[in-house]
């Protein structure tokens, strides 16, 4: 843990005082005072004001009354200053929240007129409806056997053009499964768009070949035309044959697999697919979903602004992208 800053004392002050008159530099006055040149620039540079004139260290010497005075000043307005949260803004802010946005994403990707800092206080102080985040802290350990397959040296993610990998060309997509409770076979198939993180899911039966193609078929007829390549990891449901031919040949896209158990090269999927578990836990059974309930929710988290796209939202990028392409 670092060291605590204090600030500076009024002999401090003095001492730096005495050395600017004698001709020190900052890094030499910050090497007496065993203080940080930062801090010496900034203290000279903050206390060399007067009331009639803007600040220019040239003119006017330090003074370290002068300069006590001001600090002392700015500490008690300081103590005093505390934006107040109205009535309104805490029930926009609380909507937001009911809607499952960060308050990161509430302070940059709204017009809420409040910084992040500012919200988290009062979410602490109990102003907010705010529900902190749990995160795993221990990485879940894979053991397993590397594979050679003859499907995965032909479209191995190492071959994937560059512009993919810089996300500079739209229509690239990264496809995933989010599964439910032991002992049930539905599954949401997740798909997301590389540039814009615009992410689609579609509900899968079973993950049998014969269910896996219906739902990719679905997605197909709905964002076929904005699909150059899909990249895919090395789930059983997606490596067979009959899905690899369906998008291959019937589809006409290119496809990739990634490494064996590498999720970071499908990282952006993975983040996306934490944001589906904010409204589909863990032992969720996707059976009784509805692909209309579902896309309700896409809807809604593709709403959300990232600080990844300027505080844009994935459909604000997707519907960019789109009607370029149009």
């Amino acid at each position: 843990m670092g060291r605590k800053y204090l600030q500076l004392s009024y002999r401090e002050r003095q001492k730096i005082e005495t050395l600017r008159e004698e001709g020190y530099t900052y890094a030499a006055i910050a090497e007496r005072l065993n203080r940080s040149i930062s801090t010496i620039h900034n203290e000279i540079k903050r206390n060399t004001m007067r009331p009639d004139v803007t600040n220019n260290t040239k003119i006017f010497p330090y003074n370290a009354d002068w300069a006590e005075v001001h600090s002392r000043r700015r500490r008690s307005s300081a103590s005093r200053r505390k934006v107040r949260l109205t009535r309104h803004w805490q029930k926009v802010i609380n909507g937001y929240l009911e809607k499952n946005w960060s308050l990161e994403q509430v302070a940059l990707g709204t017009r809420v007129p409040y910084t992040t800092n500012t919200l988290y206080n009062y979410a602490k102080d109990g102003y907010l409806r705010y529900k902190p985040k749990k995160y795993r802290l221990k990485k879940k350990k894979y053991h397993g056997v590397k594979t050679e397959r003859e499907v995965f040296s032909l479209h191995h993610i190492s071959s994937r053009p560059q512009k993919i990998e810089n996300r500079t060309e739209f229509g690239h997509w990264e496809i995933d499964g989010v599964e439910g409770p032991r002992g049930s076979d539905s599954l949401l198939l997740t798909f997301l768009e590389r540039k814009t993180r615009y992410l689609v899911a579609v509900k899968s039966r079973s993950k049998t070949n014969k269910s896996i193609n219906a739902a990719m078929n679905y997605f197909f007829s709905l964002y076929g035309n904005y699909v150059k390549s899909c990249t895919f990891d090395r789930g059983n449901e997606f490596t067979n044959i009959g899905n690899v031919m369906n998008i291959t040949h019937a589809h006409g896209k290119q496809i990739y697999f990634t490494d064996a158990f590498a999720p970071w090269q499908r990282g952006s999927n993975e983040e996306r697919n934490s944001r589906i578990r904010e409204y589909y836990p863990k032992g969720t059974s996707f059976s009784s979903k509805l692909q209309m309930s579902i896309d309700a929710v896409m809807k809604e988290i593709n709403s959300k602004p990232m600080k990844v796209l300027d505080w844009h939202s994935p459909q604000f990028k997707f519907d960019m992208a789109t009607r370029k392409k149009k």
